[in-house]
């Protein structure tokens, strides 16, 4: 078996690779000093002012800094609390507004209220007038209920008929007589009339109407007569 020449393997650097850091002359070093911020780019040092008209300049633009801060503050705050109170006072507006309209609307329903009461009061007196209208009316009612009753039963007879004709009936044999004079009388006239109808209705023929109106024309002649003597008779006895 033959075998496969090795292959070199690639090495890796495990120390992570550092960027150079500056290096300042002599800091660190025995006597060294730290480097000073101080140095501008001209190669001048230039100190912090702690007096004099420079020093007094800048801490004057630093209160004047402060103070336009804190006038900015005053001014947002003073912003928004007349924004809150527009907004307080538009919501009280709005709630008053509602307010007297509710109040509004409560007062004319009481006054339709207070005039449907006394409407309603003046329906109930009426009622109650009626309702002892009724009541009396009731008792006279039952008080005439009662005296019919008892007429009714004093006054009883065997039939209706009886009673009419008890009522009606002649007390005397003339006034008998004129009553039945006069029924045949008018029962004539109601022969005479219904002839007449038969014969326009075509029911009989004249020859026919004729003899039976002569007939009944001559009886009710001879009624006529005997009317008129009852008549004279009645007023005879009347004046005597």
């Amino acid at each position: 078996q033959s075998t496969a020449p090795a292959r070199p393997r690639p090495t890796y650097n495990t120390v992570a690779q550092q960027p150079p850091r500056a290096q300042y002359s002599g800091y660190g070093a025995a006597g060294g000093t730290p480097p000073n911020i101080g140095w501008n780019l001209g190669g001048t040092q230039q100190q912090p002012q702690t007096s004099g008209a420079g020093y007094a300049n800048q801490q004057q633009q630093q209160g004047g800094g402060t103070l336009q801060r804190e006038d900015t503050q005053e001014v947002i705050k003073s912003s928004m609390v007349s924004k809150i109170e527009h907004d307080l006072k538009q919501r009280y507006q709005m709630f008053i507004s509602r307010y007297e309209a509710e109040m509004t609307a409560v007062r004319q329903q009481e006054q339709e209220l207070l005039a449907g009461k006394e409407q309603i009061s003046e329906i109930l007196a009426n009622i109650e007038t009626e309702k002892m209208k009724i009541r009396d009316t009731i008792e006279l009612f039952k008080s005439k209920d009662g005296e019919l009753r008892e007429f009714l039963s004093q006054h009883e007879r065997a039939s209706e008929e009886d009673q009419v004709d008890q009522q009606i009936e002649p007390k005397t044999t003339l006034f008998k007589q004129y009553l039945n004079l006069c029924a045949e009388e008018s029962a004539l006239d109601d022969g005479i009339y219904y002839l007449a109808e038969a014969l326009r209705n075509g029911v009989i023929e004249i020859q026919v109407f004729l003899k039976h109106v002569r007939s009944l024309a001559r009886k009710k002649f001879m009624v006529r007569a005997l009317i008129n003597k009852v008549k004279e008779t009645i007023n005879k006895c009347e004046v005597k």
